[in-house]
This record gives C-alpha cells, sequence and structure tokens, in this order.
C-alpha cells in the first residue's frame, strides 16, 4: 500500500511542476504587462499631443540642454579665441576652421584619462559634486525667455528662483575643496566661497532695478515690457555695469580669479579634479558665463526684441554674443586682484552703487512716473 502512494506521488510530480512553471509565467505575463502600460502611458503623456511635444522639444533640443552645451562649447572657444587676440597671441587653431574642433578634441583627451581620486578625498562626494554642479548651473536656463513662445518654463516669480539656484554654488565650490582632501583646494574653495558672497548681494540688488521698472519678477515679462516699450540699458546704464563686474566676480574669471590663481594655490578648488570630473567643473564656469550674458540680455538689452523682420531668438542671440563678447573683453583686460581686494571692492564700491541705482529708480517711480510695467 505505501508503495502504491509513492507511485502516485511521483505520477503527481509532472503535474505539479506545470502548475508552478505556469504560475510563474502568470507571474512574469503580469510584471510585463505592467511595465508595457507604464510605458505607454509615459509615452502618451510626453508625446501625446503636438504641445507636450513642443515642450519637450524645447527642454531637450531647443532651447534646452543640447543647444545649451552647444552654446558652452561656443562660449569657451569664444573666450579662448579672444584671449588670444588681446594677449598678442592666436588661441586655439589646429584643428578645425579657426580651431573650432580644439575643444572637442581637449574635452575627448580629458575624459580618456583616468580620474585618480585622492588619498585622502571623500570618495563618493568627489564623484557626485562635479555633476552636481553642472546640473545646478544648467537649470535656471529654464527660465531664459529666448523669444515670445520659446521660453521652457515662466514663473511670476522666476527671478527669485535663479538666484535661489545660483546660491547653491558656493557652497558646491567650498565643499569640493574641502572634500579634495589638500590645502590648495581648501583655500580654494573658502576663496570661491568668498567671491561668491562677496558678489551675490550686489548682483541682487543689480536685478531690483529692471524688476521695479517692469512691476514683476518674471524674466519673460521683463522681457516683454522693453520690448513694447525701449530696453533698460537707457534707462540703467549704472546698474548694467554692476551687473556686469558682480557677474564676472561670481563666476571667479579675471580679475576676481582668486580662487584658482595658479601661481598662488595651484588651481584652487579644482587641483584635485581630474578626467571627466574637471570637465564638468570647466564646464560649469562657462554655463554660468553664458547664463549671466543671457541674463543680462534680457534685463538690459530687450531679450528678444529687436527688427520686425528677425525671428525673436535670432535677435537674442545676436544681443547674446555682442553682451558675450563685452563679458570676455572685461575678463581679459585688467589684472588680478588679491582676495581682499575683491571683497572690499565688492563692499565699498559695488554695493553702495547698486543701492544708489535702487534709490533712483524708486525716486524716478515716485517723482517722474517712471514705470513701464502694466
Amino acid at each position: 500500500m505505501q508503495f502504491e502512494d509513492f507511485i502516485n506521488w511521483l505520477n503527481g510530480i509532472p503535474g505539479w511542476l506545470y502548475d508552478v512553471l505556469v504560475w510563474w509565467f502568470n507571474a512574469i505575463w503580469w510584471w510585463i504587462n505592467l511595465l508595457w502600460d507604464s510605458i505607454v502611458i509615459i509615452w502618451a503623456s510626453m508625446f501625446g499631443n503636438a504641445e507636450v511635444l513642443a515642450y519637450w522639444f524645447k527642454a531637450i533640443v531647443f532651447p534646452g540642454l543640447v543647444f545649451i552645451l552647444l552654446g558652452i562649447i561656443f562660449t569657451v572657444w569664444a573666450t579662448r579665441k579672444t584671449w588670444g587676440r588681446i594677449q598678442g597671441r592666436r588661441g586655439p587653431y589646429n584643428l578645425g576652421k579657426y580651431g573650432g574642433l580644439q575643444l572637442f578634441a581637449d574635452a575627448i583627451k580629458l575624459i580618456g584619462k583616468e580620474s585618480i581620486i585622492p588619498k585622502g578625498a571623500k570618495r563618493w562626494m568627489y564623484r557626485f559634486l562635479p555633476s552636481f554642479l553642472l546640473v545646478i548651473v544648467l537649470l535656471p536656463f529654464v527660465f531664459i525667455p529666448w523669444d515670445t513662445d520659446w521660453v521652457i518654463v515662466d514663473l511670476s516669480v522666476s527671478l527669485v528662483l535663479i538666484f535661489a539656484f545660483l546660491t547653491a554654488i558656493p557652497v558646491i565650490s567650498l565643499l569640493a575643496g574641502w572634500i579634495s582632501g589638500s590645502k590648495y583646494t581648501i583655500i580654494g574653495g573658502f576663496r570661491a566661497a568668498n567671491n561668491q558672497f562677496a558678489s551675490e548681494i550686489p548682483l541682487v540688488l543689480s536685478t531690483v532695478g529692471p524688476a521695479m521698472l517692469a512691476g514683476s519678477l518674471s524674466v519673460l515679462s521683463i522681457a516683454q515690457v522693453q520690448a513694447d516699450s525701449f530696453w533698460f540699458i537707457f534707462l540703467l546704464p549704472l546698474n548694467f555695469v554692476t551687473f556686469l563686474i558682480s557677474a564676472v566676480m561670481s563666476v571667479g574669471m579675471v580679475p576676481f580669479d582668486a580662487p584658482v590663481a595658479d601661481s598662488e594655490i595651484l588651481f584652487g578648488w579644482r587641483t584635485e579634479f581630474s578626467g571627466i570630473w574637471f570637465v564638468m567643473t570647466y564646464f560649469a564656469e562657462f554655463a554660468e558665463m553664458l547664463f549671466y550674458s543671457a541674463m543680462m540680455v534680457t534685463l538690459f538689452f530687450g531679450g528678444f526684441s529687436g527688427p520686425a523682420f528677425l525671428p525673436g531668438i535670432v535677435i537674442f542671440l545676436i544681443k547674446l554674443m555682442i553682451v558675450m563678447f563685452f563679458f570676455i573683453i572685461v575678463t581679459s583686460s585688467f589684472y588680478r586682484l588679491r582676495q581682499d581686494q575683491i571683497v572690499s571692492f565688492s563692499w565699498k564700491y559695488l554695493l553702495p552703487l547698486t543701492i544708489l541705482n535702487i534709490l533712483i529708480v524708486m525716486f524716478g517711480m515716485a517723482y517722474f512716473g517712471l514705470y513701464i510695467g502694466g
């Protein structure tokens, strides 16, 4: 009897295995259907209609990530060529027309190099901070109005959010210097943070005048108000000068490049970064330079307003190249200031001038009706 039970048990094994396989097949098939349904829903939400598709095109292609990265590459090339001419040398010229491919060669070379992490560095932060810095610098570009319909995000407080993002940059620079485990990087980190804190208040206050005249904290509204009247550079030339100088100081370029002064502290807070990590910090610097140039076009030069026969985007890009050229001129025409001179210059001259700008605008609005916004 026991033998028959054993035989019956053996005969039941195939059926049991079949049931197990069917259960696993159904479970896997359920997960596949769930994944596919999720992909269909996401795809439909992203590309289901023309409006959503246009938004993703703006965010990814133009004026989004791809365009900004190409703009950074052009900014680096233009900076190196202009510096070369001003300083009596040729700048990059070997690869491509006018050296236009030199940056791609440099980037490939740097990315291909081994990334050496110092023994005393905080490894995960060493890998994380350069990419985080680049992301923080790229995020404010979503608020730049390249044309009336070519802005990724338009918020009523976009001007405030822009500086909320940029406020994180000195903290990241200081952390990057600290986690690298070198005396040169920590000194450079403190200098970079010092630069940012010294320039941040004049930089923010330099935007108060345009915001007051436009009656809005929306960057797009400030540009549209100038398109309907006249450019704020004619009313606020001193504001433009203080913004330009504060922006150069914030980026940390000559003459305010004490945080990366190679003759004093090697390359400052970037000294220990190599390979792809160095490329990210290098791109972040020029991305910030490109962004401040776009902000100056928007706040003082009417943004996309100009001749009616040209598209607004083309007008904006022409103005951007002109303003960026002046930005580069400033960064290549003066000697380096000491760290104490940078702080002294910011607090003794830039800050009082920006406050004076605000008082002049307030006086004009109160007694001369100097108000352009709706």
